[in-house]
């Protein structure tokens, strides 16, 4: 099942992490880069133009002081030694004649006349515009200036260079991208194979476990990420699901057990009668016999039921005031006689103010499952103690006995419906009263413990806590 689903292998959860690292690896590159493109290409513009502003300022002082013939010699000699002889220089008039131009090495072409008409629309003391150059696509920028006799001083640069630059810029990048897009690629699929790796596991140990393999466990390794700590959860609720249906297997064993007992001698009464001819008075013991078999079936059944109600809290409690030391009492007086046949010291510690809202006739049932399982276990000559304890809030029901006492191991699993230890076969008994008992308080809201051993090794202390106001 799990194999059919794995098989498309572009559509795997560590493709689609890859392909998603990968594709985010390169989606910030460039965005990185294009932020710093447009920082590098801003900050190249702004250099030029500083570099247009500062040469407009020189020679319009130049102009200004030393008049236009100087200015022209001035530019006779650029071309040999300064550097910004790629500056188109041109003055103009104020009647728009060309009074002085010079031509720019490398050289680019202006239209003139487009010149004119793009100045004259930047009546400003100080202007900028850009043109497209004559043979090319490049654009040229041109910072201008009115000089005090009116006429104009326009200087130009082409930004051929500064696109060679961006051009180049470029490229790096888009060669830099093809590795970056590599180890994007090559990082996303270690990570995605590392991350994966405990759903890997997991989903191994769920083909074991549906191979029918329940002790299967996921290796927990020593991380303490949220990937392990799912394995740590996803183990416990492994060990909860096989210690329940091992509970199962063994309440199933257990019920077959207890039921076929009174199942087969209630048939075989049946069947004796049915076969014979014999007198009124054996059909009577027949029918008898058959009525205490089904009798202790239904009784059975009917504890199941109590309990499920209880657990469910679908079963309605008769909430009353009651005093548990009267409930005790009650109960007591019907255990007596057991108790004396058996020769076992009953020591009552009962506090006459320990009432509680309970269903009474729930909690006296309860007493008795306690009193009855501690006559079962405590050997002849023993000692039983109930008492009662008082409190502002609670009260509390103690029983101990001096029987053999529970192991440690058995303390969780007394309470699970039809759980007999081995120590308990050889007692009459059906494993339901400390699960009636369980259930029960906490259909009270209350609490159930154990303790045991409790003095030299011996001896089992239930304590029930019921709720004054549960």
């Amino acid at each position: 099942m799990f194999s059919s689903r794995l098989k498309p292998t572009l559509f795997r959860i560590s493709t689609k992490l890859t392909l998603a690292y990968s594709l985010v690896l390169i989606l910030s590159s460039t965005v990185i880069f294009s932020f710093l493109y447009f920082q590098i290409s801003h900050g190249l513009q702004e250099q030029e133009r500083g570099v247009l502003s500062s040469k407009l300022e020189e020679y319009r002082n130049r102009i200004e002081v030393r008049g236009l013939g100087e200015f022209n010699d001035y530019f006779l000699y650029i071309p040999n030694y300064d550097r910004d002889a790629a500056l188109l220089v041109s003055v103009f008039s104020p009647k728009g004649e060309v009074t002085f131009h010079h031509e720019p090495f490398p050289s680019f072409k202006l239209n003139m006349e487009m010149l004119k008409e793009e100045m004259n629309r930047h009546r400003g003391q100080i202007f900028e515009f850009a043109m497209r150059e004559m043979h090319g696509g490049d654009t040229i920028i041109i910072l201008g200036t009115t000089l005090k006799d009116g006429s104009r001083l326009v200087v130009g640069k082409s930004t051929e260079s500064l696109s060679l630059q961006l051009r180049n810029l470029q490229k790096i990048f888009w060669w830099l991208l093809l590795p970056v897009a590599l180890i994007g690629f090559l990082g996303g699929l270690f990570l995605s194979n590392r991350t994966l790796s405990p759903v890997r596991e997991l989903i191994t140990s769920m083909k074991k476990i549906e191979g029918g393999s329940l002790s299967t466990r996921v290796p927990i390794g020593g991380s303490d990420d949220e990937l392990e700590e799912l394995k740590v959860l996803f183990n416990k609720m492994l060990d909860k699901i096989e210690n329940l249906v091992n509970g199962l297997k063994e309440a199933f064993d257990h019920l077959a057990h207890d039921i076929r007992t009174p199942v087969t001698r209630l048939r075989g009464r049946a069947e004796l009668a049915l076969t014979s001819e014999g007198d009124v008075e054996s059909y009577r013991e027949a029918l008898q016999s058959c009525f205490e078999n089904s009798d202790k079936i239904l009784n059975f059944l009917q504890v199941l039921t109590d309990i499920t109600e209880a657990e469910n809290r679908s079963k309605k409690l008769k909430i009353e005031k009651k005093f548990i030391s009267d409930l005790v009492k009650e109960i007591m007086s019907l255990y007596e006689m057991a108790f004396e046949e058996k020769d076992i010291k009953v020591i009552q510690k009962l506090d006459s103010h320990d009432w509680a809202m309970v269903d009474a006739k729930l909690i006296s049932r309860v007493v008795a499952n306690l009193l009855d399982n501690a006559h079962k276990y405590t050997p002849p000559g023993g000692e039983v103690t109930i008492e009662t304890i008082n409190q502002t809030e609670n009260v509390i029901i103690r029983v101990t006995d001096s029987g053999p006492g529970i192991s440690a191991d058995e303390h969780g699993m007394i309470w699970q419906k039809l759980y007999r230890s081995d120590k308990s076969r050889s007692e009459y008994g059906m494993g339901l009263g400390l699960t009636f008992v369980k259930a029960v308080v906490e259909a009270h809201d209350g609490k159930v413990s154990v303790r045991s051993p409790v003095k030299d090794g011996r001896g089992t202390e239930f304590e029930v806590l019921l709720q004054k106001m549960s």
